[in-house]
């Protein structure tokens, strides 16, 4: 070793030599094995004579010289100082401790001679190596001896580590794992690809349309009978009669003229074009209840400028806004229609005088009577008719409002003026009594033929039900789940006739020519020709395709994850940081300056364009994309597909320019430009998918335009929303980073490309990559996932600054206290002031009141009396009592208003009061002095008796700030200890501190419908439900008492007071049995008042009628004259119509039921249903499908209809229909066939579980004006107004929690949906104008399966349709609302809002929204909605994720046993850092999800009530666990939208709204279809019982026997077994079921040790069993497994997958 100094020289000078020639390595190898051989030689002379040791030492001098030669582990040249230093510590440590951890080995006697042999020659040559280079001081030699002696000395050349990053070490030979991985990898591409083409080039092929059943079932000889032939003139008179005597507008000026115009134009459109009578008779009915609405708008804007009313022209102008209002849609798709010159040659339309009319209607025009209406009124009352008789008789071609105007449109186009040139030569139908029925003319040529299309491309047939007699929808093969991609739907068929060019090419007749090719006034006539089955093809009409696959949800919402990508990857580029070292000028994967490495984020363009391209691709059908290649969108399409793939091109300059060098160029372009190029495109490209995604066939009307300063606002909220997660979102980014430097991982963005190169095939190197993508794919993961929990957040606080912006003095006043002047104020704003002016004393405080103010807040406190919401001395205490009051209220048990009302103010109609005057008696001079009481007093203060009068002690209150900041204003006296009741009364004061329009004053109101669908739904309780006389069970009616204790006991005591009733409220003396019937009547209606029946919510939207009484009695315009009271009716004003489906079946106590509303409830109310007929002879002319055995008719009864002996009552109206309606999921289709019912120009759709409350209903004129415009086809009118819900259900923790989620999602939520653009219609209670919802279809979608959720499509239809249309959010009215209690009902809710989710996201509106909204409305659009749903499934799956990420961490952590086979020293392990970041990231998660699930609520109980009940609320939910049922929900959403997204099978849960006291399975009826049962046999020979075949076939059905007898032997049969038998004595008895009924008991059975006993004890009774016997045979049974379905119609339970047999335990449903 004396030389090694001269070598060393030698060896520096030779790498420091200016030309490092290629022979240079050889030099330094050939140096140091001359050192290594002279420091050998010196060792040898040194040591000891032993000739062992001599001749191992120069043997081994040998091997070192010659394997030293063959060193494979080479170190890169362009390594650092410090660098090298790394790489010399690290390999000479992990030689240490692999010795160290061997001679532990060794000392411990674990290591056998041979290989302690092999080690200690690899451990020398380890030592001499390390010890090379500390002695040297050459850093790249000392690097080089030291990789080679962990490479070369230990792992024999196997790995080297020659890196001074992670991965550190890589495997020198290829890696069977690694081949096996990327093979696998490959494989999923390649799958992934073929799957994805496959889906784009094999789309399924035409099928043959299907042939007849054969035979039809009909009824001989005939079917119903059809009268003879009406006179034209009598259907005219009798329309005229309608007019002139039942309608108020005959009061109007030229009334008459006018009535004769519209009945003769009816009766000619009617015999003319072969209309239904009695679809002509109800839409002449619904023509004069629009006319009439028209003219209270009208009237109104003369009230509102304070002017007289002149109503000679008031009939004329009103049918000027009807027309405009109701054919605005016709109007606007005619003029496109005639633009077109395919199918009107591009000419302008017809002129609104004269030119535009059909023979038939000017036949009627004609008519020597009618000469007195004006021609402009005449043409526009003609076209109000067709379009009205059209409509009226289309049934579910309905949904499709582009038909209907196509065919409005020929109709009055038409020039034929016979039915023979109208429908061909056999449209002449024989007459007479003996005629069979047949079908009008328009139905059966026109509609029909439609229908049948509509119906064929779903269902297959119609059966009927041999118990009940009802409908079975049976659907086409392969349907059940859902509706293929290519399966057309009203939105395709009704696409068809949006486009004039598509339309003029689509309609075939059966010669196979086109329709258009007719003249225009000549294609009615050739419509009964139409070969609609051609025309309406699926390949010609779909243009949407509902893909159930995540590339459609990736349509949709492909905003979403681009934004959130932009993000996450800003955030990691901004959290890495550059390269620690850059001086070796290596290139880094993300680049060397900031800069470049944030320009890679500029790829997210080109790569979401390509899937986004293709998401579109799949959702769209080649039928749009053949008709959208138009010149316009081929042009945009390459524009943007070149903006898209810029940054590719751009990127790959920035990233050649610094390969080259910091000063380098290509041309003019150095690197400042191309950065800045890149940039550009790269924005531009980003804003375009942002900001301008849709396409021009997305855009088929344009949308409603929002003021500049409200879209500035909502761009602001979600800058702050998304600000605030970014930032929080950077601390935990540096979380994960730190972790993965505590773990050493490989930081791929910092990898030098070169490296890069050379270690990707290592194992090393693939474990560490797995671990980072795992931790940033969590990251990327549960960042996505907490935006909607940071958007709920935002919505609350939006929400909470908003209503106390409309609540100017909120916690600052007494709000209650303020009920008198601005009830006066505001609702009855038209009523004469009482006193003239403020109150004595000259108080300030005090405001003009209404002189009819004292008498409403009276008769508001007799409703709430007779509702038993407080007793007579709570009643007393609180009214003003101006009126002499008896001994009680005589009202029904409900306390709801009878048929025969009087003067509503008076309240004569409740029987409340025994002495009452009506406006007309009460003086000025009365009310003056009520007026002049209104002072602020400890409590109510009794007048003198000159007076009479007294003022409530609520108006009289002075609180404190304090008080007032913490209980928020509200009333909070006990005297109204009903906690309803005080709610109430806090919610009317509430409302009146809000800003609301003024209301219409009477007469001048129009008129609205309250549409309630209803199937099986409780209509009234019965005594049978309430109690069956068991002392068993606790009857229901004990539940009803116990909560509500204050209201029965002022329910008896009211009926004490009106009837012999002497058992007392508290039921001590007597029991439940002791009740008479008749009382047992009142007591059912007083229960049923508080469950969720029919009965309930039809009194409450009864008391419609009632208060447009009180308006009319308080503050009427007498000059109208519409205000007489021969001619008043609330019922012009209000109708209740309840569409009941299965009227037609109803039991008799259904029938019964029925009719005690007709008898109880205003005259308003009506029935609509679903009447049935048996096919006759003329179906097949009539063109009846034949897959179908009935006629069907929509029927209108009321109380009105005389009662048959069935107990139904005989249809007012009875339409018939085209077919079978209920196609859809039911509700949609049971408000489309009730529709031409209704009355008046708005709706209000209610669910069957609703109530109302009187003081709120009296603001309805209020919630009107929110329609109200000021001149014709202003925007206002195109509104839907949306309203809170007060939920009722809060019974019991689960009611509590759900109850609570409803009423922060239908009060704070929407009002921050309404101001941010992403409010819908939810259904109930929103009030809609309906003239506008026909113009879409309706008030809801009916396609099966993807219209599950029907109500939001009206929203989404009516945002679409734009042109000014606005959806609002309202305040101050409420309803209430029952919701669902228990565990499995709420959660069994939850995944039906789910799997319509699923199918709803998948939608051509969901699609379009998102696409045309600007990027704040989508963004809200998505989080109010679908967002929801899948954040919900986000944070469900968030726990899986986390888990399996820590496990993938803590098993690649160091083992403790062998450290030298890890990089670095083990100080932290990774349990502890991963528990580090998964406390950051989780702890934030369910921080938020907690918070979250509870502030709504917090905050809109504390603007409701107050600061102290949100609190305690909110703590009585805490501590009775909430979380966990929002953990269930959670899942539960989660999984039903992914299976639905994914699988299908959407379908309507009847989870039920009833009270929950029954215990049921947590999961529904468990329904096992398999077992797995295990009997070991001992002390029997197997192998000698195989040989005998016949003895081991009697031990095989013995053991069947066995199994059946210890069963129970009911559910199984031993030809359900399958038996295997084994040498080792086991039986493997595999147990299949066809009927899973019944199961669950048996699972218990089998798994129970009895199986064993009873299968000995049959097997010793075998004969000869003895000669396979080697003791007494003894037998044990285990059961293995148990596979359960779940059965569909089980009560309760959470309805998971049960064709896929899934079952999720509670713990599965936790974690």
């Amino acid at each position: 070793c004396d030389t090694a100094p001269v070598v060393m020289d030698a060896v520096s000078r030779c790498r420091a030599s200016p030309a490092r020639a290629a022979n240079s390595r050889w030099l330094l190898a050939r140096s140091v094995l001359l050192l290594a051989s002279s420091c050998v030689a010196t060792l040898a002379t040194n040591s000891t004579h032993d000739d062992r040791r001599e001749v191992t030492v120069y043997g081994w001098d040998a091997e070192l010289v010659a394997s030293m030669q063959r060193f494979r582990c080479t170190i890169s040249e362009s390594y650092s100082e410090a660098e090298l230093v790394k790489l010399k510590d690290l390999n000479c440590w992990k030689v240490f401790n692999a010795i160290g951890d061997f001679h532990a080995k060794i000392a411990k006697g674990k290591v056998g001679a041979a290989l302690a042999k092999t080690w200690a020659e690899r451990t020398e040559l380890a030592t001499f190596l390390c010890g090379q280079a500390d002695a040297t001081h050459d850093s790249y030699e000392a690097a080089f001896f030291a990789v080679n002696a962990w490479g070369k000395g230990i792992m024999d050349g196997d790995e080297c580590c020659n890196m001074p990053n992670a991965p550190y070490c890589l495997a020198m030979r290829e890696s069977l794992s690694t081949v096996a991985v990327g093979s696998l990898i490959g494989a999923v591409i390649l799958m992934f690809v073929g799957a994805t083409l496959a889906s784009c080039i094999m789309r399924p092929a035409k099928v043959q349309q299907r042939k007849p059943l054969g035979e039809v079932k009909v009824t001989p000889p005939f079917g119903e009978q059809m009268s003879a032939e009406e006179d034209l003139g009598t259907i005219q008179d009798e329309l005229q009669r309608t007019w002139l005597q039942s309608s108020c507008l005959r009061a109007l000026p030229g009334a008459q003229d006018l009535a004769c115009s519209t009945a003769g134009i009816f009766a000619c459109l009617q015999a003319g074009f072969g209309f239904q009578k009695d679809n002509a008779r109800n839409q002449y009915e619904h023509l004069l209840s629009l006319w009439r609405s028209h003219c209270a708008t009208v009237a109104d804007r003369a009230v509102q400028e304070k002017a007289p009313v002149d109503e000679t022209g008031l009939l004329a102008e009103a049918l000027g806004d009807l027309h405009a209002e109701l054919l605005e849609g016709f109007t606007a798709w005619r003029s496109k229609f005639y633009r077109c010159k395919a199918t009107m040659g591009g000419r302008e339309p017809p002129a609104p005088a004269t030119e535009f009319r059909s023979a038939r209607a000017t036949e009627a025009l004609d008519l020597e009577s009618c000469r007195g209406a004006a021609e402009e009124s005449r043409r526009l009352l003609t076209e109000v008719a067709v379009y009205l008789l059209v409509w009226g008789e289309a049934g579910n071609v309905r949904f499709m409002p582009e038909v209907l105007y196509f065919l409005t449109e020929l109709l009055l186009a038409s020039e034929s003026v016979s039915p023979e040139e109208l429908y061909g030569a056999d449209a002449v139908v024989p007459t007479g009594p003996c005629t069979p029925y047949h079908s009008n003319l328009f139905l059966s040529k026109v509609i029909r033929p439609i229908y049948n299309v509509i119906f064929d491309e779903w269902y297959d047939r119609i059966d009927v039900d041999s118990k009940d007699g009802r409908d079975q929808k049976k659907l086409r093969e392969g349907f059940d789940t859902y509706l293929p991609p290519d399966v057309a739907n009203y939105d395709d068929w009704n696409e068809l006739f949006c486009d004039p060019e598509r339309l003029a090419q689509g309609i075939i007749l059966h010669d196979g020519t086109c329709l258009f090719e007719q003249q225009h006034p000549q294609r009615f006539a050739a419509l009964h020709r139409v070969d609609w089955v051609v025309s309406l093809d699926r390949y010609e009409t779909k243009t949407h395709r509902e893909v159930h696959s995540l590339w459609g949800v990736f349509a949709t919402t492909h905003r979403i994850w681009l934004l959130h990508a932009f993000l996450f990857l800003t955030g990691i580029c901004y959290i890495s940081g550059d390269s620690p070292d850059t001086s070796s000028g290596e290139i880094r994967l993300q680049g060397n300056t900031p800069a470049v490495r944030f320009a890679s984020i500029g790829l997210l363009v080109p790569l979401h364009g390509l899937l986004w391209s293709f998401a579109r691709w799949q959702t769209t059908s080649h039928t749009a994309l053949r008709w959208n290649r138009t010149l316009c969108s081929s042009l945009q399409s390459i524009s943007y597909s070149i903006l898209w793939v810029l940054p590719v091109f751009t990127y790959a300059a920035v990233r050649y320019l610094e390969f080259k060098g910091e000063h380098a160029s290509a041309g003019f372009v150095n690197m400042s430009i191309a950065l800045v190029l890149h940039y550009d495109v790269s924005v531009l490209g980003l804003l375009t998918h942002l900001l301008i995604p849709g396409r021009p066939s997305d855009r088929l009307w344009g949308l409603t335009s929002v003021p500049v300063r409200q879209r500035i606002c909502r761009y602001i909220f979600w800058i702050v929303v998304l600000g605030l997660k970014f930032y929080m979102s950077l601390v935990i980014f540096s979380a994960v980073a730190e972790e993965t430097t505590t773990l050493d991982l490989v930081h791929l963005g910092r990898e030098p490309i070169s490296e890069i190169s050379r270690v990707w095939y290592s194992n090393s190197w693939g474990t560490d990559i797995l671990e980072w993508l795992s931790l940033w794919g969590m990251s990327f993961f549960l960042f996505v996932a907490d935006t909607g929990l940071w958007y709920q957040a935002g919505c609350t606080c939006l929400g909470v600054v908003f209503i106390v912006t409309r609540r100017h003095h909120f916690a600052l006043e007494h709000t209650a206290s303020k009920i008198p002047e601005r009830f006066s104020k505001k609702v009855f704003s038209f009523s004469a002031s009482a006193g003239g002016g403020r109150q004595r004393g000259g108080s300030k405080r005090g405001a003009p009141l209404s002189a009819y103010f004292p008498m409403m807040w009276d008769r508001i406190m007799e409703q709430m009396r007779s509702e038993d919401k407080c007793d007579n001395e709570v009643w007393h205490e609180q009214s003003f009592n101006v009126r002499v009051v008896a001994a009680g209220p005589r009202s029904g048990a409900d306390g709801t208003i009878n048929s025969s009302s009087g003067g509503a103010l008076a309240a004569e109609d409740s029987g409340v009061l025994s002495e009452s005057r009506t406006p007309s008696e009460v003086s000025p001079s009365d009310m003056s002095n009520v007026q002049h009481t209104l002072q602020p007093s400890e409590s109510g203060t009794e007048l003198g008796s000159d007076d009479g009068v007294k003022v409530p002690g609520m108006f009289n209150r002075g609180d404190s700030i304090i008080d007032l900041a913490v209980m928020s204003g509200t009333y909070t006296s006990r005297a109204a200890n009903n906690a309803e009741m005080r709610w109430r009364l806090n919610s009317i004061a509430r409302s009146l501190s809000m800003p609301m329009p003024m209301p219409f004053r009477a007469p001048y109101i129009p008129g609205i419908t309250v549409l309630i669908p209803h199937l099986k739904e409780d209509i009234l309780t019965t005594k049978e439900d309430l109690y069956s006389g068991s002392e068993d069970t606790v009857p229901l009616i004990d539940w009803v008492k116990a909560r509500y204790p204050d209201e029965f006991k002022a329910f008896t005591a009211r009926m004490q007071a009106s009837s012999q009733w002497s058992i007392d409220g508290s039921n001590k003396s007597g029991r439940w049995s002791d009740y008479t019937d008749g009382q047992w009547q009142a007591i059912s209606v007083w229960a049923s008042m508080r469950l969720q029946t029919l009965w309930r919510t039809v009194a409450g939207m009864s008391l419609y009628h009632s208060v447009l009484q009180c308006h009319y009695e308080a503050q009427t315009d007498e000059r109208s004259a519409l205000a007489r009271a021969d001619v008043w009716d609330p019922s012009d004003c209000f109708t209740c119509l309840v569409s009941m489906q299965l009227y037609r079946t109803f039991t008799p106590t259904q029938l019964e039921h029925t009719n005690r509303m007709f008898a109880k409830f205003p005259s308003s109310l009506k029935v609509a249903y679903i009447d049935f007929a048996e096919k006759n002879l003329t179906a097949d002319a009539d063109k009846v499908h034949q897959h179908q055995g009935r006629r069907y008719f929509s029927c209108l009864i009321d109380r009105s209809c005389s009662l048959l002996p069935n107990g139904r009552r005989a249809p007012k109206f009875r339409i018939e229909l085209p077919g079978f309606p209920i196609l859809g999921d039911g509700k949609s289709d049971n408000q489309n066939h009730a529709i031409p019912f209704m009355r008046g120009s708005f709706c209000q759709c209610i669910d069957a579980n609703q109530g109302a409350y009187f003081e709120q209903m009296l603001l309805l004129p209020c919630v009107l004006g929110e329609f109200r415009t000021h001149a014709r086809g202003k925007g206002k009118a195109k509104r839907i107004i949306g309203l809170p819900e007060h939920i009722t259900s809060d019974f019991g923790s689960i009611g509590d929690f759900a109850a609570g989620s409803e009423i922060a999602f239908g009060t704070i939520s929407q009002r921050s949906f309404a101001v941010l653009g992403g409010r819908m219609h939810y259904g109930h209670p929103d009030i809609m104008n309906k003239q506008y919802m026909m113009q879409q279809g309706g008030v809801s979608k009916a396609t099966k399966t993807i219209n599950l959720s029907e109500d939001i499509f009206a929203g989404m239809d009516f945002t679409l349709r734009g042109e000014g249309r606005k959806i609002q959010h309202c305040e101050y009215f409420h309803l209430a609302k029952g919701r669902d209690l228990g565990f499995n009902a709420v959660l069994g809710f939850f995944s039906k809002l789910s799997n319509g989710t699923g199918e709803q996201i998948l939608t051509r509106q969901m699609l379009r929204l998102s696409q045309l909204l600007q990027l704040p409305e989508s963004l809200t659009f998505y989080y109010a909605h679908a967002g929801y749903y899948i954040t919900q499934y986000l944070v469900s799956e968030s726990m899986p994720i986390l888990v399996f990420t820590w496990l993938l961490v803590v098993c690649a952590d160091c083992n403790s046993h062998w450290t030298a086979f890890y990089e670095t020293d083990c100080k932290t392990p990774a349990a502890e850092a991963m528990g580090h970041v998964l406390s950051t990231w989780f702890s934030a998660v369910i921080f938020f999800f907690l918070v979250v699930t509870s502030l709504p609520l917090f905050a809109e109980i504390w603007m409701e009530r107050s600061f102290k009940t949100a609190l305690g609320r909110w703590l009585a939910q805490l501590f009775t666990c909430s979380f966990l049922l929002f953990i269930f929900q959670a899942k539960i959403i989660g999984y039903y939208i992914m299976a639905e997204i994914k699988q299908g099978g959407a379908s309507y849960v009847a989870t039920g709204r009833g009270l929950p006291t029954e215990r049921r399975a947590f999961v529904g009826t468990p329904a096992y279809i398999s077992f797995r049962l295990s009997i070991f046999l001992r002390n029997m020979d197997m192998p000698r019982l195989n040989a005998h075949g016949h003895l081991k076939q009697a031990v095989v059905a013995h053991i069947c026997n066995a199994i059946v007898t210890a069963s129970g032997g009911r559910a199984l049969r031993a030809e359900d077994m399958a038996v295997s038998i084994q040498d080792s004595g086991k039986v493997v008895v595999d147990i299949s079921l066809n009927k899973a009924e019944g199961t669950s008991g048996v699972k218990v059975k089998l798994g129970s040790c009895y199986i064993g006993d009873e299968v000995a004890r049959q097997l010793v009774a075998i004969p000869g069993i003895r000669e396979v016997c080697t003791g007494a045979v003894t037998a044990t049974g285990i059961l293995e497994k148990a596979q359960a379905g779940w059965a569909i119609d089980s009560v309760g339970g959470l309805y998971l997958d049960y064709t896929q047999h899934t079952y999720y335990h509670g713990m599965e449903l936790l974690f």
